[in-house]
């Protein structure tokens, strides 16, 4: 019997639907180092050594060499005898895990009998958790760890760890934000010295996942003053984030209260730079915008989220704003430097950004709020954006990570469909992915043929006509699609998603899933019309889905357009002020994150503001999100 652990740190945004991540091998090898690294039981995956209690001392070979590749590896294991065979099948599995190649990893594992080996039987078990982590499978991970292999007989402090660690990444994959810093907290003092720095990071990270009610509740509930003292950290960090000055102030009262902590003798890294930050903020801003002509709208919308942004805070800079219709960017840089800026946030429309990354020599650091078409990468460049770029390789990591293969795409016959299309088409081939079918599509009234051939009921429809010819006779007969279907992806706006949705259901396609971008969701859409959409899940910025920002509750208030279709825009200038002061921050620790109204936004290599948005999925015509629940066996 199962027992349903329910995170309360849970966000509209949390869908359980996998762990978010542009590189699957990238994120296998990051959580069995982790695993490895604190638990103290590995080296460098080339000359991987068992731990010292991986077998009792009396079965072990005298000197088992267990260096080599993996290939090296099985081919001794094959002709040895137990135990030396099972550690060296063992050891090659750890070593596929650690290069990312989690199938392998599960076919080796798959070779290895423990039976009679108990101390080989709970590593193959530590190793079986680690692939399902691998594999996207949180729920099994934790599974796996409450097997008799791992529940009888004493565990010794590397055996505590390695449990500790896998539980904490299997809470954190799930969105269990809560469970896994408390499984962190738990193992800290088990940890080297040299390891409790990672695991700082790693509790912080995921505390700082939660919304700042939330932290604060849990912290008045928390029985032990080392959780108490984390939840408190992170509720007033993450109260006064959108404000450097203002959680700086938080952080140093914290630091009074809570000195004894762990926490405040070695801070999280992000913390550390606060005072920086606040010293070297930017004291003057040119905000350079188009204010007139056909991207007029979105730059006045912009700029009042922008500068309600900059009321809002403490220690306001100065802020200057340029009209960037006319004019290069060369004379418009020039001429805010020789007013004073400090930074420029701007422009917007990508033409202009690309005369920026085109430049040779920029003569203030730009925040741009758009992709350029090309260029090159500048240090003092940032390029933030709505880019329908993050959307689709969001799509395309979620949907990955849920173990679907086969695509069915629908996308608008236009340039931004085929480009859109084309993106994600890359990304789905790069995550081993297939696109079974794609079709593009016009405004139509009625889209029955173009669904019908593309689920291919026609055919079935023509063998059964073909069928009654034939043999002469009437008969029962259902039309079938085609099976080979694990999703679609939906590129439409709401008015052709409206017409495509119960299309593919009346084309007996209910049972597969439909997920789309935020093009689907429009702010205005009233529930009667949204009824037809019902089922589609789709990633949208927080500013759409939530309310809970007090700066945008009085945004809304004050500019009816900021909850219709120029929202995002409003958003962006919001996150632009926000963002401003910590892009030293997020280039100089690239696991660092700004909570934004946009998304969540991270710093690349190439200088561009990536947005991981949220998930939303509607029901009876409203756009929710489901519960974060994982079930797993009785402890």
């Amino acid at each position: 019997m199962g027992t349903i652990l329910s995170d309360p740190t849970y966000r509209v945004n949390e869908i359980p639907l996998a762990t978010s991540t542009t590189d699957r091998k990238f994120t296998y090898a990051a959580v069995f180092f982790s695993a490895l690294v604190l638990a103290g039981c590995a080296t460098d995956p080339a000359t991987t050594t068992a731990p010292s209690s991986t077998m009792d001392r009396g079965t072990r070979s005298a000197e088992l060499e267990l260096s080599g590749d993996i290939q090296d590896l099985l081919a001794r294991a094959s002709r040895s005898v137990p135990p030396a065979s099972i550690e060296l099948t063992l050891t090659a599995a750890e070593q596929a895990l650690a290069a990312g190649e989690v199938r392998q990893a599960a076919a080796i594992l798959e070779q290895a009998n423990t039976s009679g080996f108990p101390e080989l039987q709970r590593r193959a078990t530590f190793l079986a958790a680690e692939v399902s982590l691998g594999e996207g499978d949180p729920v099994r991970a934790l599974e796996i760890l409450e097997s008799p292999s791992v529940l009888t007989g004493a565990l010794t402090r590397d055996d505590q760890v390695r449990i500790g660690v896998i539980r904490a990444q299997a809470y954190y994959n799930g969105r269990s934000y809560l469970a896994s810093a408390r499984e962190r907290i738990f193992i800290h003092n088990l940890l080297e010295e040299s390891e409790k720095n990672l695991n700082h990071e790693q509790i912080f990270s995921a505390l700082m996942e939660s919304p700042a009610e939330t932290l604060f509740n849990q912290a008045e509930r928390a029985i032990t003053s080392d959780l108490r003292g984390w939840l408190s950290l992170a509720a007033v960090s993450k109260q006064s984030q959108d404000d450097p000055l203002e959680q700086l102030v938080a952080l140093n009262r914290w630091k009074k209260a809570w000195s004894f902590h762990p926490a405040a003798t070695r801070l999280p890294a992000i913390l550390q730079l606060l005072s920086r930050i606040v010293e070297e903020r930017p004291r003057a801003i040119a905000l350079l915008l188009p204010l007139q002509g056909d991207l007029g709208p979105y730059g006045r919308a912009i700029r009042d989220g922008l500068l309600a942004a900059h009321f809002a805070a403490e220690n306001q800079p100065t802020i200057r704003v340029y009209d960037s219709t006319s004019g290069s960017m060369a004379e418009l840089l020039r001429t805010a430097k020789a007013d004073g800026a400090e930074l420029v946030i701007g422009p917007l429309d990508r033409e202009r950004v690309t005369e920026v990354t085109e430049m040779r020599s920029v003569p203030l650091p730009v925040l741009a709020l758009n992709r350029s078409l090309g260029g090159s990468v500048d240090a003092d460049v940032y390029q933030f954006g709505l880019s329908p770029e993050d959307e689709v390789l969001q799509v395309a990591n979620q949907v990955s990570l849920e173990g679907k293969r086969n695509a069915l795409v629908l996308y608008p016959a236009s340039d931004w469909g085929e480009r859109t299309y084309q993106t994600f088409q890359a990304a789905w081939l790069e995550r081993g992915g297939n696109v079974v079918d794609a079709a593009a599509f016009a405004n139509e009234r009625d889209y029955s043929d173009l669904v019908k051939a593309l689920l291919n009921v026609d055919e079935s429809e023509a063998r059964a006509a073909e069928l009654r010819r034939i043999t002469g006779q009437r008969y029962e007969f259902t039309p079938r699609r085609r099976q080979d279907i694990d999703f679609v992806f939906l590129l439409a706006n709401p008015s052709q998603a409206r017409r495509l949705n119960p299309t593919l259901a009346f084309f007996y396609a209910d049972d597969i899933p439909v997920y789309a971008t935020s093009h689907v969701h429009e702010y205005v859409d009233s529930r009667i019309d949204a009824i037809d959409l019902n089922g589609i899940r789709f990633c949208d910025i927080p500013w759409k889905l939530t309310s809970s920002d007090r700066l945008q509750q009085q945004i809304q208030s004050t500019w009816p357009a900021s909850r219709a279709a120029l929202a995002p825009f409003f958003a962006l200038g919001v996150d632009a002020y926000r963002l401003y002061p910590r892009l030293q921050q997020l280039k100089e620790l690239p696991d660092a994150r700004v909570f934004g109204t946009t998304g969540v936004l991270k710093l690349n290599e190439a200088n561009v503001i990536n947005r991981e948005l949220m998930w939303a999925r509607f029901i009876n015509g409203t756009p929710v999100a489901a519960p974060l629940i994982m079930e797993v066996g009785n402890r």
